[in-house]
């Protein structure tokens, strides 16, 4: 199941994170993503990052698992213990943590840290998207980059700037009887907003 479910919700945001990594030289310059190029329009750095953000965190000095703890898990009726797994669409991607609901066929969590990457790269690659808006998370820019209208599928992918170089997607999925009924990004929103509390502060 959720190969597949992953599978359908990345595979536009997969297209665009290969060829723009395909432009990118080393390690030093900006990184390219489901949504990740800069322009050259952009005049400060804030406005290159999309940030300005108050509180960085480092959710990257994290595992994947570390991101949603043990009580957020359960607040959000989810097992306490992620299983860390590869990225199964790109395996060179950073290793994403899963959260499962109790049940067979349920909802669930996966959350991933991508270093090196800024919300303006998102904000740039809009178009790549059959779904895209932006949103505010308690003080953090994000946007939700789907294939199609979450409000109508399964599943949500939800990018989180948590500081000026880091991006944390929060993917979701929802019971196939719960499709446009319950709105996926809404358990997005909230694993991401009961994570932020436990995440180290940037220096």
């Amino acid at each position: 199941m959720t190969t597949l479910r992953r599978g359908a919700l990345f595979a536009g945001g997969l297209a665009l994170t290969m060829a723009l990594a395909a432009c990118t030289s080393d390690s030093t310059e900006q990184p390219n993503s489901p949504a990740e190029t800069t322009t050259g329009n952009a005049t400060s750095s804030d406005s290159r990052s999309g940030t300005g953000i108050t509180n960085p965190k480092n959710p990257a000095a994290l595992e994947p698992c570390e991101l949603l703890t043990n009580e957020a898990a359960s607040t959000l009726g989810l097992t306490t213990n992620g299983e860390r797994d590869q990225n199964d669409i790109k395996p060179d991607l950073p290793d994403l943590c899963v959260w499962k609901g109790e049940n067979t066929d349920s909802k669930e969590v996966s959350l991933t840290i991508f270093p090196g990457r800024t919300i303006q790269q998102y904000y740039d690659n809009k178009s790549s998207y059959g779904y895209f808006e932006k949103l505010n998370i308690s003080g953090y820019p994000a946007v939700i980059g789907n294939t199609e209208d979450p409000a109508k599928s399964s599943g949500c992918a939800m990018y989180m700037a948590a500081n000026e170089k880091q991006v944390v997607l929060s993917s979701t999925f929802i019971p196939t009887k719960d499709i446009g009924q319950v709105n996926p990004c809404d358990l997005a929103k909230q694993s991401l907003e009961l994570s932020l509390p436990s995440w180290p502060a940037a220096n």
